[in-house]
C-alpha cells in the first residue's frame, strides 16, 4: 500500500461525515407498532413498541414529536375475527375513497359505504352489536423519536383511537393555543397583524404583515408548529385485556430542539414524493401483523382531568 493512500485514508477518517450526503442515507420512516398478544410475529415482546422491519423493540413507552397532521384512515376485514393482510377487504388512506389496491371495496366512496359510518344511524336505534360499522377508523401518524430524531409511521387503533383524539384536542391544542396567543400579543407590540393570504387561487394561509400606519420594530415571531411539542406514548392493559396506547406529558420544546425537528420536517417534505411511493408497502407490512380491530366510537374512553398547561 502506498504512503499516499494511507495518508488520504487517515485524513478522511479525521474529516468525518464522508459520504453521508448520499440520498441512500436520507431519513425514511419505518413502520412502528404496539405488539399485541394476538400478534403472529416471532420473537416479539407483548406490550412494547417495535419497528416491524427490523424487529427492534423500543420499550413500553416512547417520547415522540409529530411531523405531520394525524390522518384518519379506514380499514375493513372480511372476517371480523382475523386481522391479516389476506383478510383485508378494503382500506382507505384518506377516509374518502378506497385505495386502488383495496381487494374488495364495497363502494366507490367511504361516505356511502354499507360497511362504514352510514351504519351508525342504524346502531343508535337498535343498539345491536351486529349493526356496528365493520369498517373501522384509525389514526395514521408520522412522528419522530424525541431523543434520536428517527422518523416512524404509527397507526393508532382500537380503544386507543378516542383517547388519542381527546389528547390532541385537549393537551396538544391547549399548548399550541397558548403559544399562539402569546405570539399574536408580542407581534402586535412589534407592529404586526395576522392576516389571511392567498396566492394564485391556492390554499388560504395566515401570516404576519406590518400593521398599517405602524413602523415595525424587529422581525415577527413565527407561529408554532406541531413539531414544537413532544409527548409520551405508553402502553397499558386493563384486567389482562388487549394493550392500549396512552398519551401524556405534553411539553413545549426548547427553541434549539424545535429547530432540529423543523429541519427533519423539511428533509422529509423534500423527499415526500419518494416517501409516498412506499406508503402502500408500509401499509401492507402493517397488515401482515395481526392486530386488534379498530374499536367503534362508542367504546372510546373519556380522559381524566389533565393538569393545567403552563408555557
Amino acid at each position: 500500500m502506498s504512503e499516499e493512500i494511507v495518508v488520504s485514508s487517515t485524513q478522511a477518517m479525521q474529516l468525518g461525515g464522508v459520504g453521508m450526503g448520499s440520498s441512500i442515507f436520507r431519513a425514511r420512516p419505518q413502520m412502528l407498532e404496539l405488539v399485541h398478544k394476538t400478534s403472529h410475529a416471532s420473537d416479539v415482546k407483548y406490550g412494547e413498541f417495535r419497528v416491524i422491519g427490523s424487529n427492534e423493540h423500543l420499550g413500553t413507552s416512547i417520547r415522540v414529536v409529530l411531523l405531520d397532521s394525524p390522518q384518519e384512515q379506514r380499514e375493513w376485514f372480511i372476517d371480523p375475527t382475523k386481522f391479516s393482510k389476506d383478510n383485508k377487504g378494503c382500506f382507505s388512506l384518506d377516509g374518502i375513497q378506497p385505495h386502488t389496491r383495496a381487494a374488495a371495496p364495497p363502494a366507490l366512496y367511504c361516505k356511502t359505504c354499507p360497511k362504514g359510518d352510514i351504519n351508525w344511524a342504524t346502531w343508535r336505534k337498535t343498539k345491536d352489536p351486529k349493526d356496528i360499522p365493520p369498517c373501522g377508523a384509525y389514526w395514521h401518524l408520522l412522528l419522530a423519536d424525541r431523543s434520536t430524531q428517527t422518523p416512524y409511521y404509527l397507526n393508532v387503533k382500537g380503544k386507543s383511537y378516542m383517547p388519542f383524539r381527546q389528547a390532541m384536542e385537549q393537551q396538544m391544542y391547549g399548548i399550541l393555543s397558548k403559544v399562539i396567543a402569546n405570539v399574536k400579543a408580542e407581534n402586535k407590540k412589534r407592529g404586526y397583524t395576522l392576516v389571511k393570504l392567498q396566492q394564485d387561487g391556492g390554499p388560504v394561509h395566515e401570516d404576519f404583515r406590518p400593521t398599517p400606519g405602524v413602523t415595525p420594530t424587529g422581525d415577527p415571531l413565527p407561529m408554532p408548529n406541531i413539531f414544537d411539542v413532544s409527548f409520551e406514548i405508553y402502553s397499558f392493559t386493563k384486567d389482562g385485556g388487549p394493550f392500549q396506547m396512552g398519551f401524556k406529558d405534553f411539553r413545549l420544546m426548547k427553541p434549539e430542539d424545535r429547530a432540529d425537528f423543523g429541519q427533519l420536517y423539511l428533509a422529509l417534505r423534500a423527499n415526500r414524493a419518494e416517501i409516498d411511493q412506499s406508503v402502500n408497502e408500509e401499509t401492507e407490512a402493517a397488515a401482515m401483523v395481526t392486530e386488534i380491530a379498530a374499536a367503534p366510537e362508542v367504546q372510546g374512553e373519556v380522559l381524566p382531568p389533565q393538569p393545567p398547561i403552563t408555557i
